[in-house]
């Protein structure tokens, strides 16, 4: 798309202005022949006439030379001195378009603000921009060729905004990537991003915990400081639709699409402290089957953090202590078909094979590893927050997000899954675990409303670690 012809004007400095300087020095010679020659030929006509006349015609043959010579002269000098002082002056104008597009690309850079696509994850520098006055599209609106500050749309004159500070992230965009083209909001052009999926094999209940942690984010984020807003209308209308069957007492729809849209939700600080766009994803279980189902998954090589789902009924030990009461409750609980510790193993293997993650390296980025469906029999009792309060209230000294890990470590440890914790903490620098029912209670034939329990706080943990300064206050850095 680089290559294609940008509809917009060139700057008089970078095509009319060398057009014009070779046109003044091409008259300029042009005029000095011809004065020599008006003389030579002038001084042909007097040669064949009497002596008085060939004397003229000496005369008239010397001005001539006197023009090819010293106008010659005059020529170089004087278009040597124009070519200078035009390029002189052309080279500043190259400076300052040079300078405006370095620090443009400095402070975007500074402030980690950032376009993607949340349709194909594409990330990208710059969007395609629509020009308000006709609709043509403008790949490069940046300054260039085509002006430091503005562009003019050579098919409707329009002038676009060439640089960020000049607002051009108003303009109606869309996503570069040809197989794409989604038509992007505001929130998805040069804004600050934190990018968190919710990873977990099929069934685990990812699209329960998503929504359900949304929902509890909009009702307290006032309360945190911030103005919780959708970005685009799809994510508002997908919450909706959530909201509503949730309210009804239906779990939402599984995700299908093998390769996740992004939810977008924008949180903005009171007072104009800035925000942040967060982009959190659904991907299929499915996925997780084969590591060729991550491939796809681009925003792997930006997270800002990882919510790693784990349903408690796809570990057998869990299986063997209820099978008593599993068959009655297993089309409520629907139990995974992919053991944890397989899925813990693709993540990595995606992120090594296809985004640079070295084998041997930790992740830096924080990971929260959330055992859900809680709601369960006594799970709660067992490793939920009932049991954090009671072995807080025996260690009052001790940090409750501190016994939280401990509590869920050791109990995942006796349930035969020391392989995955000990995986968990070799490759991964920050972890912290939690446990939730994404819906609430059990499903069951009532149409009494879900209302998630737990799911908030490690999304508020990742937010916390991943941008500190502005999740706890600290404003617009």
């Amino acid at each position: 798309m680089s290559s294609m012809q940008e509809p917009a004007v060139k700057s008089y400095f970078f095509g009319k202005g060398y057009r014009d300087l070779q046109a003044t020095i091409a008259e300029s010679w042009s005029r000095n022949l011809v004065s020599a020659r008006q003389e030579l030929a002038a001084a042909g006509r007097l040669w064949s006439g009497t002596y008085l006349a060939k004397g003229g015609a000496i005369l008239r043959a010397t001005a001539g030379l006197s023009v090819i010579l010293f106008g010659t002269a005059f020529f170089l000098i004087f278009s040597t001195l124009h070519v200078a002082v035009l390029l002189a002056f052309f080279l500043l104008i190259y400076l300052g378009f040079t300078v405006v597009y370095l620090i443009e690309r400095g402070y975007l850079a500074w402030r980690k603000l950032s376009t993607v696509c949340p349709e194909c994850h594409e990330k990208s520098a710059l969007p395609e921009y629509f020009c308000p006055g006709c609709g043509e599209i403008h790949r490069r609106l940046i300054p260039s060729q085509y002006g430091i500050l503005h562009h003019t749309c050579s098919k409707c004159g329009a002038k676009l905004p060439a640089t960020f500070f000049l607002q051009r992230g108003k303009l109606q965009a869309r996503c570069p990537n040809p197989d794409c083209g989604y038509l992007l909001k505001a929130g998805h052009v040069e804004s600050r991003k934190i990018f968190v999926p919710i990873f977990g094999g099929p069934s685990v209940g990812k699209s329960a915990y998503l929504f359900a942690a949304v929902q509890d984010l909009a009702i307290e984020a006032p309360r945190l400081g911030f103005g919780p807003f959708f970005v685009d209308a799809h994510s508002e209308g997908e919450f909706e639709r959530a909201r509503q069957e949730l309210g009804r007492g239906r779990p939402p729809a599984k995700t299908l699409a093998s390769l996740p849209r992004a939810f977008n939700l924008e949180l903005r600080r009171a007072g104009g402290q800035g925000s942040r766009v967060l982009y959190l994803y659904d991907p299929a279980g499915e996925a997780f089957g084969e590591t060729e189902g991550l491939i796809l998954h681009k925003y792997q090589g930006y997270l800002s953090g990882l919510i790693f789902l784990i349903d408690p009924f796809t570990i057998p030990a869990v299986q063997l202590e209820y099978q008593d009461r599993l068959p009655g409750a297993r089309e409520a609980l629907k139990p995974s078909a992919l053991p944890a510790e397989d899925a813990l193993a693709r993540i990595f293997i995606s992120l090594e094979e296809h985004f640079g993650q070295s084998k041997t390296a930790r992740l830096k980025l924080p990971v929260a590893v959330v055992i859900n469906k809680v709601d369960a029999f006594n799970l709660e009792d067992r490793i939920g927050e009932r049991a954090v309060r009671t072995r807080a209230a025996a260690n009052p000294t001790t940090d409750p997000d501190t016994l939280r890990d401990e509590l869920i470590q050791s109990q995942l440890v006796r349930w035969d899954q020391g392989d995955l914790v000990q995986q968990l903490e070799a490759r991964c620098t920050r972890v912290r675990y939690y446990t939730c029912s994404s819906l609430g209670r059990m499903p069951d034939t009532t149409a009494r409303a879900f209302a998630g329990r737990g799911v908030l706080e490690p999304l508020l943990w990742i937010l916390g670690a991943a941008d500190g300064r502005f999740f706890q206050g600290g404003g617009r850095a």
